[in-house]
């Protein structure tokens, strides 16, 4: 069973969350874009960058090259490098952050499913990269990130519509790799 890594909040984490999450929607708003799938509005957007934040600051505490960010001061065009790219054992890794409101991060129920709209995987012509899933309490005093799984490994899991927005890719629990893994060579063997 993978264990989450917990990732701490403080007033920097929370202030440079809500700084991009506020830029993404007032672009976005100004430039009369929509939501490509789901909800947009502040909190998704909010959670979105606190799940992405968390993320920069594992590479950073584990010594991951991060080549890309997905943190901008302009968001009034889509860009197709609004993830990260991060260099492990001398390759580039393109990386997307997926974060979900979970009640216990740092303990999920090993039933868990999490999701990866099928749409937006669609939409992506190439499949090599990895995709990392955070959690964050309704609180939003806990942030962990959950484990991670190569992209073109959600394509053979089974898609959820029921009491859903748009239909989506079920991703258990139990496919994810542990985060601590992501920088060990043998994973990648």
């Amino acid at each position: 069973m993978i264990q989450p890594v917990s990732v701490p909040i403080d007033e920097k984490f929370i202030t440079d969350a809500c700084y991009y999450a506020f830029k993404t929607v007032t672009c976005s708003f100004d430039n009369a874009m929509k939501p490509r799938f789901g909800n947009g509005g502040l909190f998704k957007h909010l959670l979105g960058k606190i799940g992405e934040t968390a993320f920069f600051r594992f590479c950073l505490e584990n010594q991951i090259a991060v080549k890309h960010t997905p943190f901008r001061n302009d968001y009034s065009e889509l860009n197709s490098m609004d993830d990260f790219v991060i260099s492990l054992l001398g390759h580039d890794f393109r990386v997307e952050v997926k974060t979900a409101t979970l009640n216990n991060p740092l303990n999920p129920d090993g039933k868990l499913v999490l999701f990866y709209n099928r749409d937006q995987y669609k939409a992506q012509e190439d499949h090599d990269y990895l995709v990392v899933f955070a959690g964050v309490n309704r609180e939003v005093t806990q942030i962990a990130l959950i484990g991670w799984i190569h992209a073109e490994d959600i394509r053979s899991c089974k898609i959820w519509t029921k009491n859903m927005k748009a239909p989506a890719y079920a991703i258990p629990l139990a496919k994810l790799r542990d985060m601590r893994r992501l920088a060990d060579a043998e994973v990648w063997r």
